[in-house]
C-alpha cells in the first residue's frame, strides 16, 4: 500500500514537471504572477523582477526595480524634483513595452527634468492607493503627485464586497462620512497565500486560478442560478461607494497638506458616464483639486483612444499620446 502511495505521488509530481514544461514552451503559456503578499497593501510587486506578461494580443516582458516599480529609463537624480504616479493596471501598465509606460513617456517629454516614479499597481483603487502612498511613498522630494481614476471601474473597487474570494487579498478603508474612516487591513499571510508566492513564480499558478476562474464562473454560478435571486444594486449600496472614492481622495488631499503643502496634489479622470462626471467633477473642485478629464482633452487635442481589444488596457500610442498631452496642457510644468 505505502509503494502505491510513493509511486503515485512521484507520479503527480513528474506530471506537474512536465505540465509546467509544456505550458513555458508552448503557445498555451500566460506568464508568471508580477506581485507577492504584502502585510500593508495585500500584494506589492516582486522586487528586482523581470517577468512576461502574455495575452492574445500582446507579449511583452517587464521589469520592476529594487522598490517593486516598473523600472524607468532615467537614473534616480536627487537634485531633481520626483512625480508620483498613482493608478491601476491602466498605469502600472506591464502590457506596454517599458519605454512606453506613462511614467517613461512623461520623463521623455520632459526631457528629464523630474523624476517620474509609477505606484500603480494592478486591481487597485484610490483607497488602496491612498495606503500606498502613506506606506510606500517618500514624498521628501516630490513636487507632484498625480492620480490617475478610473471611474467606473474604481466606483466598484473601493468597496470591499466585490472583492472575489480567489482574489489577492487588499487593504480597505469603511468611511462613516469624509473625515472618519475605518482601515481594514489585508488578512494575515494564510498558507493558501503562502503555497501562491511559492507557485506563483511558474505557469501553473496562473493556468490553476484561470481554472479556478473558470470553475466559478462558469460551473458553480450557473448550477447555484436557479436558487439565488439577482437583487439589483440598492441605492444605499451606490452611494456607499460614492462616499468610500470620496473618502478616499479627500483623505489623500488632506494628507499631502498636512504633510508638505508645497506638494500639488492633480487628478487626471477616465469617464465616459456624464453624469458620474458632472458629481466627480462638483467633489473635486469643492476640494479644490486641479484635474482634467481625459476623454475631453483627447477630443480636444484629436487623439484616439486606442487600446489592447483582448483586454481594453491603453496601448503604447495612447501612453506616448496622453504624455504629450499632459505636457503641452501644463497639467505638469
Amino acid at each position: 500500500m505505502l509503494k502505491k502511495i510513493i509511486v503515485i505521488f512521484l507520479s503527480l509530481i513528474f506530471a506537474l514537471i512536465i505540465f509546467e514544461l509544456f505550458l513555458k514552451y508552448s503557445p498555451f503559456k500566460y506568464g508568471a504572477s508580477p506581485v507577492k503578499y504584502d502585510s500593508q497593501i495585500g500584494m506589492w510587486h516582486k522586487k528586482n523582477y523581470i517577468g512576461y506578461t502574455i495575452k492574445e494580443c500582446y507579449k511583452t516582458k517587464y521589469k520592476f526595480n529594487s522598490k517593486g516599480l516598473p523600472s524607468s529609463i532615467y537614473k534616480y537624480d536627487l537634485n531633481k524634483k520626483d512625480v508620483i504616479l498613482l493608478g491601476d493596471s491602466y498605469i502600472e501598465a506591464i502590457m506596454v513595452q517599458n519605454k512606453n509606460i506613462i511614467h517613461n513617456a512623461l520623463a521623455k517629454e520632459f526631457h528629464g527634468k523630474y523624476n517620474f516614479l509609477n505606484y500603480g499597481l494592478s486591481s487597485t483603487s484610490p483607497v488602496q492607493q491612498f495606503i500606498i502612498l502613506k506606506d510606500k511613498v517618500n514624498l521628501y522630494n516630490t513636487k507632484y503627485i498625480i492620480q490617475f481614476i478610473q471611474l467606473e471601474g474604481d466606483l466598484m473597487d473601493v468597496n470591499s464586497k466585490n472583492l472575489s474570494l480567489l482574489a489577492r487579498p487588499k487593504v480597505f478603508m469603511n468611511f462613516k462620512d469624509l473625515n472618519h474612516y475605518q482601515i481594514i487591513p489585508p488578512r494575515n499571510e494564510t498558507f493558501y497565500d503562502y503555497v501562491g508566492d511559492i507557485l506563483d513564480n511558474y505557469q501553473l499558478y496562473t493556468f490553476i486560478k484561470k481554472l479556478l476562474y473558470y470553475i466559478k464562473d462558469n460551473i458553480i454560478s450557473k448550477n447555484n442560478q436557479s436558487s439565488i435571486k439577482v437583487i439589483p444594486k440598492k441605492n444605499k449600496e451606490l452611494f456607499n461607494n460614492w462616499l468610500f472614492l470620496e473618502g478616499a481622495i479627500h483623505q489623500t488631499n488632506k494628507y499631502i497638506k498636512i504633510l508638505n503643502g508645497n506638494i500639488k496634489y492633480k487628478v487626471i479622470v477616465n469617464s465616459k458616464n456624464n453624469k458620474n462626471k458632472i458629481k466627480i467633477k462638483n467633489f473635486l473642485e469643492n476640494e479644490g483639486i486641479e484635474f482634467i478629464f481625459l476623454d475631453d482633452m483627447l477630443e480636444i487635442n484629436n487623439i484616439r483612444y486606442t487600446i489592447f481589444k483582448c483586454d481594453g488596457h491603453w496601448d503604447d500610442e495612447l501612453h506616448k499620446n496622453i504624455a504629450k498631452m499632459i505636457k503641452n496642457s501644463g497639467f505638469i510644468k
